[in-house]
């Protein structure tokens, strides 16, 4: 059987970028692979991980070598973290040296047939530069072209691996377009897969209680998620019957100030934390409403999650998402999209259209609200196209490229 090596430059299983690593190698396990991972570790950090232990190379940050917390592809991940765009020619130096001993001792030791590697970004130029006749097939999540736009100091690198990298999967067509323009990569090496959920964690309940209206967001605590708009949003809602489910962390003063912004709703909001997979999944099949304000995603896999737990939701209109979702789904009434603000970066709104912004999110969340009342439920054709993003299907579609 094929052993096959991922490769994350980050703590793996929290991000969607790290969910997406996690469901694979469990789809990879089920049919027999072998497989080895790669990823970034905080030191000290225990992780349950999906491979072998003997079979895990972890690249440990917080330590002699690389002095410094692990460089996250979001500029605010939930977790300590440290900024490309603010990392030393000594810090990427010594960045560059720790991986790359890693993926060399990681290949000699596990032979790998295949190498898949997270995001279109310096890692992944590193192990194709370093290893160009191993086939490696490159997972694009969104952050890297993010990053790639804001970090014009790492371009001529990125491109000089990642160019080499023998297939591409994006995660929608407007992706696709984004990866063929910026990094100059043969249309016929990208391949549009989408991203999944798990369906053994994220189905229905047989019963939903609707004695008070739950809205839910899950992610991360920041300005470029939306959160603050969010709760601003919520607090135009007329209805007092509702409540609002903040499920996800940050860190430093932009977690501080969408807690103490939640502290002086006028509505109920309830911060909940970091949950599993299988406690997101509970919280989903007992709310109503899921919302993302994100000013900015390469797909959100937690919107999928939370669309196969039975939830309607309200979502930014993001040209990813709604491609990947369909004709379908997005003219069934389970969707409400919202236009976004003017930007003034890729992820950061202009400040003046922020209330015209909220004023659309809370109109979306109050015609949601609507149908929930007036007895919606969910078309069995539309509930059937959703099963066909199981993490199953979605491996089916990488599988060929082995």
């Amino acid at each position: 059987m094929k052993r096959i090596l991922h490769i994350t430059s980050q703590y793996p299983g929290i991000t969607g970028s790290g969910i997406y690593l996690n469901e694979i190698i469990r789809e990879g396990n089920k049919r027999g692979y072998i497989q080895g991972l790669i990823a970034g570790v905080p030191r000290g950090e225990k992780l349950n991980l999906n491979v072998c232990r003997r079979h895990f190379y972890p690249v440990v940050f917080n330590t002699p070598d690389l002095p410094f917390p692990i460089v996250g592809m979001s500029d605010e991940m939930p977790y300590e973290s440290t900024r490309y765009s603010d990392m030393t020619n000594e810090m990427l130096n010594a960045w560059k040296n720790a991986f790359k001993e890693t993926v060399k001792k990681a290949v000699d030791e596990f032979k790998p047939d295949i190498i898949i590697s997270h995001h279109l970004w310096l890692l992944t130029s590193l192990v194709k530069k370093t290893f160009p006749n191993i086939r490696t097939i490159a997972i694009c999540h969104g952050t890297d072209i993010r990053q790639f736009i804001k970090c014009p100091q790492y371009k001529q690198y990125v491109l000089e691996g990642c160019g080499q990298v023998d297939i591409v999967l994006a995660l929608n067509e407007k992706q696709k377009e984004d990866i063929h323009n910026l990094y100059l990569i043969p249309l016929e090496r990208i391949i549009t897969i989408g991203g999944g959920y798990n369906d053994d964690i994220f189905y229905p309940p047989q019963k939903r209680n609707y004695d008070k209206i739950k809205l839910v967001y899950a992610g991360k605590l920041s300005y470029s998620k939306g959160v603050l708009s969010l709760i601003n949003a919520y607090n135009l809602l007329e209805d007092e019957n509702i409540e609002l489910l903040i499920a996800g962390k940050g860190v430093g003063r932009e977690e501080k100030g969408i807690k103490e912004a939640g502290k002086n709703s006028r509505l109920p909001i309830k911060f909940l934390g970091q949950l599993t997979q299988r406690e997101l999944a509970e919280l989903f099949r007992q709310s109503h409403i899921f919302v993302l304000p994100s000013f900015y995603e390469g797909l959100s896999l937690v919107t999928l999650e939370a669309l196969a737990c039975g939830l309607i939701a309200v979502v930014n209109n993001l040209p990813g998402l709604k491609s990947f979702l369909g004709y379908d789904i997005n003219n069934s009434g389970i969707i409400e999209y919202v236009d976004l603000p003017k930007m003034k970066y890729v992820d950061l709104p202009l400040e003046e259209e922020l209330t015209d912004y909220e004023e659309r999110l809370a109109l979306g969340i109050k015609k949601q609200i609507h149908r929930i009342k007036s007895g919606f439920v969910v078309d069995e054709t539309i509930r059937n196209i959703i099963d066909k993003f199981s993490w199953n299907n979605i491996y089916n579609k990488i599988e060929k490229y082995f």
